[in-house]
């Protein structure tokens, strides 16, 4: 019978295994954690996070979406550097609004450098809930011009 210490570790094998096996680089990587469990890294997660966490990957990997995010625990109110994280609902926002942008979600190239020109970051994990909320307001005011002037959205 193995440990809890053990069974934590085989988990935190499980999710590097399967973000391997997704071909996600670092970024890719930090973001999803942050999407599903308000956390950055693995050994700041509770057991019940990363059993959650590892499930999500193994649904990704078989092709399928991700589990509802609404049931994600919201992130912790201190980030780095005492920043207060994005809301689990703002993460949730930002990717209807990529997926009504016609990119590919948020990993999309156009939607890292919309955060670095609006929010000033270098990628998405670093964005603090008040750039995060720069991001999607102007994600938003951009939606709604291009459908004023009536361009194609993509």
């Amino acid at each position: 019978m193995k440990t809890p210490a053990q069974l934590r570790a085989a988990l935190i094998g499980k999710v590097h295994t399967l973000a391997k096996r997704l071909g996600y680089d670092e970024d890719t990587y930090r973001v999803l954690l942050l999407t599903q469990t308000g956390k950055t890294s693995c050994k700041d997660m509770t057991d019940k996070q990363l059993s959650r966490l590892a499930e999500a990957m193994e649904c990704l990997s078989k092709g399928k979406a991700l589990p509802d995010t609404s049931k994600v625990p919201q992130a912790s109110p201190k980030g780095l550097a005492g920043q207060v994280l994005p809301t689990a609902k703002q993460w949730e926002t930002l990717a209807g609004l990529t997926s009504r942008a016609g990119w590919s979600g948020l990993e999309d190239f156009r939607l890292v450098g919309f955060a670095r020109h609006t929010a000033k970051v270098a990628e998405l994990g670093e964005l603090s809930r008040a750039a995060m909320s720069k991001v999607i307001s102007g994600l938003s005011r951009m939606l709604a011009q291009r459908a004023n002037s009536g361009c194609v959205e993509g």
